[in-house]
């Protein structure tokens, strides 16, 4: 394994993995082949990993493509991320846009795009115009204002003004004016405003999965 206190990439370096690194700093193009583990990585230039990455911080202004999974205490993602695997965080912060296959987080905010097949967590914020395509689970899900997402299921949840979506599904749910849900289903309260579409409405004795 290599090992690497402080790296700054200005311009184009390659690596051979596994490496193990104190801080990565890339404004030029770097391309590391096998897993990556470290403390900090600052993306503003192109990162591509063909493998894993950990690390306690990640913060993405540039582009960075990985094939395996992401895994980070914090993770803000101001430019564009495409995992092949999994993103693992604690706090995930999305402004640009983000690719993979699950993202999970306890706190994970989008305020762009993000394509999962789920994202998970104990509090999900989707941004005013922002984009989820996938389907969102959460103990408290807020959707905000125009923002447009497919499949929602919380404890707590808010589908903002203007906003759309295709299924909701929570314990209690708030639907705000001029939002338009395809079908709602609740389980203990549904509160949805005079000038709001929902198309269907059903009550449910429980949800049909549980929360993370």
């Amino acid at each position: 394994m290599q090992e690497i206190d402080e790296l700054s990439v200005g311009g184009s370096v390659s690596l051979k993995g596994p490496v193990k690194f104190g801080v990565v700093r890339v404004s030029g193009s770097l391309k590391i082949e096998g897993d990556a583990e470290g403390e900090e990585m600052r993306i503003s230039g192109s990162s591509t990993i063909v493998g894993s990455v950990r690390a306690e911080e990640i913060k993405v202004a540039g582009s960075m493509k990985v094939s395996g999974s992401i895994e980070a205490s914090e993770l803000e993602i101001a430019g564009s991320l495409e995992s092949d695997g999994e993103i693992r965080g604690g706090d995930v912060e999305i402004a640009g846009s983000v690719r993979a296959k699950r993202i999970t987080g306890d706190e994970v905010k989008v305020h762009g795009s993000a394509k999962a097949e789920e994202i998970a967590g104990s509090e999900i914020e989707v941004g005013k115009r922002s984009k989820v395509r996938g389907l969102i689970v959460g103990r408290e899900v807020r959707i905000g204002k125009d923002a447009e997402v497919q499949d929602v299921i919380g404890g707590e949840v808010y589908i903002g003004r203007g906003a759309e979506a295709r299924t909701v599904e929570g314990v209690e749910v708030h639907v705000d004016s001029g939002a338009e849900v395809e079908v709602l289903r609740y389980v203990e309260e549904a509160i949805v405003h005079e000038k709001a579409s929902v198309g269907r409405m059903d009550k449910v004795d429980k949800l049909s999965r549980e929360l993370p």
